[in-house]
């Protein structure tokens, strides 16, 4: 048969087909068109008779397929000709079959260039109907193939696109294509193949893709510990480069990264890590540059992602990584002002940790953070504390501190955030550090200037107020140094060399630091028991001076989430859920908008309970008494919108209510719970009893209680 399309049927067709039948059909077309053939109706003699058809002029050439059943069989031509036998054997008959078939234009390919492109036939005119089309790209050697679509329409209901990692269809599948995302693969090693197919109506404008051969990258690791870096590292890598490197761990160890050299094309290359097996995992950090980046993975597995563009290549990368056992918990966000120090500490520090904590102030504040002890393993780059100036690492770095260096480490925020990450090696501990921070106060709070020779100290009237103190009350650390008093502002005004002000060389500048307290007299004599303090200072640099106003607490609750002496931890969840925790400090809300809140033990015991017997707000977190709101007193709700999920039935107490009348009067305001603790085996607890209108006079001994406090909660746009 020589037209250009035709249906070809079994004798008698659709009537039964004789016995000892042996037919042969020969298609032959012309030019570049090949033939595609499709069985659309088979019914034959399964055990004895069969159709079986070749590619090319006769039975002599190679064999593409025998058909028993109808399974929708098509079969194409690699060039003109196609030749279809059939076979019956001397008994018992069917109906037989029924195909077409069809001229089309030639399409496909065997790709070896190491880079190209190719398309769909007639682009970027409409493709044919009935296209059938294979292409397959061979690189050698430790080269894949990386294939790019950089044009896809198609009739996306029908036609499509489909891509294996191998050198023929019968290799993995890695996906299909039916509309334009700039889809990109990558074979696992020398071949991709590639097949289109459009039906017998609707054709579109098809698709345009370029390959390039790229050399292998990235890899499978299970070892304890090792190394990996770019292509061609410490020479510049290639372009176009795609690695995916995994790093696996097993049983509860987790995954410790550390890049030691990172040198890119700051614009258009990176590097991305993910915490998971593979990049649809969550995206831990992305890296341009060297900044001495390490991360952590949260369970068993960590992904590294490198690329590169079509131009300009650098030295690369290289890291090194470690399984490490998980240990307590560090790092996490504070607030304000505070403590914190290393795992353990005044203990060894264990191997491998990797601790990161988020401070954060006040709009318009700034942080001062200065080292108490550090007591590091004698290696600068083995075990050290950095600082970053900004809420992440990812902002410049102010500093580093290591091994036993307490001096000059004072440093200063640029914003209301600072960031400190403390990491060891896999080898050799120490005791480990203290840290204490605190926050500066905002412009309308207070104040100080310096020249080259006074200071001058103004502190606001109404700041005092909202604090209980009295103008009269406040001293520096020479106490006959007095200040002048109006009817708004206390101002301290002395020389730089005076009233006990200290000179420092902090980083390579020169600070004068004082100190504002304040207490109550006793017969007329100042009392160095301060309840209050502002740490002042003044730091002159060549070209400008910057002024330091730091509030400080002598008496400092560091943990936002007021995690109590008796083991029970407060924090907020964004629904009734109590599935997702909100870390945010402060934690801005909209007025009456549900607060949900959740009391726990730290370690979980469905032996114990936790009942809820007391809650109250106040804008003080010291100060729970005076200036305070009941939400909860007794185990009895005293706010309306109070509601309990759970309290007395579980070791975890859950509930909810409004953003209180508080917050419009006040920035901040803090809860306080009082829990109690009984066995579950105690039916006559003060856990199974509920609210009691009448305070009773005290616990018994064997019920634990606990206070929590958690906060501050912020009115937004206050």
């Amino acid at each position: 048969m020589t037209d250009w399309r035709g249906v070809l049927l079994s004798p008698r067709y659709p009537n039964n087909y004789p016995n000892n039948a042996q037919c042969t059909w020969t298609i032959h077309s012309k030019g570049n068109a090949t033939v595609s053939l499709i069985f659309t109706d088979v019914d034959l003699e399964t055990c004895c008779d069969y159709i079986k058809v070749y590619d090319g002029p006769s039975t002599l050439h190679p064999f593409l397929g025998e058909i028993r059943e109808y399974r929708n069989q098509s079969f194409k031509s690699s060039n003109n000709d196609l030749t279809v036998f059939f076979y019956s054997d001397h008994s018992v008959t069917r109906r037989g079959f029924y195909a077409t078939w069809l001229f089309v234009e030639s399409c496909g390919g065997y790709m070896t260039d190491w880079m190209g492109d190719f398309s769909s036939p007639r682009y970027p005119n409409n493709y044919p109907d009935n296209s059938y089309c294979t292409w397959t790209i061979h690189s050698t050697g430790n080269m894949t193939v990386s294939l790019t679509f950089t044009d896809v329409v198609l009739e996306t209901c029908c036609d499509y696109i489909k891509v294996y990692d191998g050198p023929s269809t019968l290799h993995p599948f890695l996906g299909e294509i039916r509309e334009y995302r700039n889809q990109s693969f990558k074979s696992s090693n020398n071949d991709l193949t590639v097949f289109f197919y459009s039906d017998h109506s609707v054709t579109r404008r098809g698709f345009y893709a370029t390959w390039l051969f790229v050399e292998s990258c990235g890899g499978y690791m299970t070892d304890w510990m090792g190394d990996f870096s770019s292509p061609r590292y410490p020479n510049n890598y290639p372009d176009n480069s795609y690695c995916t490197w995994t790093i696996h761990s097993t049983g509860n160890m987790t995954v410790s990264l550390t890049f030691t050299d990172v040198v890119l094309e700051t614009c258009c290359d990176y590097i991305k890590v993910y915490d998971g097996p593979s990049t649809l995992h969550p995206l831990l950090g992305e890296i341009r540059e060297y900044r001495n980046q390490s991360f952590k993975s949260s369970s068993n597995d960590l992904t590294v992602f490198f690329y590169s563009d079509s131009s300009v290549t650098r030295r690369g990368f290289h890291a090194n990584w470690v399984f490490v056992v998980p240990h307590p918990e560090c790092g996490g966000h504070l607030y304000g002002s505070g403590l914190f120090s290393s795992p353990n500490y005044p203990n060894y520090y264990h191997d491998n940790a990797y601790c990161v904590w988020y401070l954060s102030a006040l709009q318009g504040q700034r942080i001062f953070l200065t080292f108490a002890d550090v007591q590091l393993e004698r290696c600068c780059n083995c075990d050290y504390i950095t600082i970053y100036d900004g809420s992440s690492t990812g902002h410049s770095q102010l500093g580093k501190v290591c091994f036993n260096d307490t001096t000059h480490q004072v440093f200063h925020s640029s914003s209301r955030y600072l960031t400190v990450v403390f990491r060891s090696d896999y080898s050799g501990v120490s005791h480990g550090f203290k840290a204490l921070f605190t926050s500066s106060l905002s412009a309308d709070e207070g104040h100080v200037n310096c020249s080259t020779d006074n200071m001058v100290i103004v502190i606001q009237r109404s700041y005092l107020n909202s604090l209980g103190l009295s103008r009269n009350d406040l001293y520096v650390d020479e106490h006959l140094c007095r200040p002048n008093i109006s009817s708004t502002e206390v101002v301290f005004s002395f020389p730089l060399d005076a009233c006990g002000t200290v000179k420092e060389m902090m980083n390579g500048y020169v600070s004068y630091t004082n100190n504002v307290r304040a207490s109550q007299s006793q017969s007329g004599e100042i009392t160095r028991q301060s309840q209050f303090l502002l740490h002042v200072g003044c730091r002159m640099e060549p070209d400008t001076m910057v002024q330091i106003f730091y509030k400080a607490r002598e008496n400092i609750n560091a943990n936002i989430t007021g995690t109590g002496h008796f083991g029970a931890n407060i924090a907020f969840y964004t629904s009734n859920s109590f599935y997702q925790q909100i870390y945010d400090s402060p934690y801005e809300v909209n007025l009456n908008q549900l607060l949900y809140v959740q009391i726990t033990l730290n370690r979980p015991d469905n032996s114990l309970l936790l009942f809820l017997d007391t809650c109250v707000a106040s804008p003080n977190p010291n100060d729970f008494k005076d200036r305070s709101y009941d939400l909860l007193r007794n185990g009895c709700p005293r706010d309306n919108t109070y509601y309990s999920y759970t309290s007395g039935e579980h070791y975890y107490a859950q509930f909810s209510l409004q953003a209180f009348k508080f917050l419009r009067t006040h920035a901040d305001v803090y809860l306080q719970c009082k829990v109690i603790i009984c066995p579950d085996s105690d039916y006559n607890s003060r856990c199974q009893q509920g609210c009691h209108f009448r305070h009773k006079r005290s616990l018994d001994s064997t019920y634990h209680t606990n206070t929590v406090t958690l906060g501050p909660i912020k009115l937004k746009g206050a």
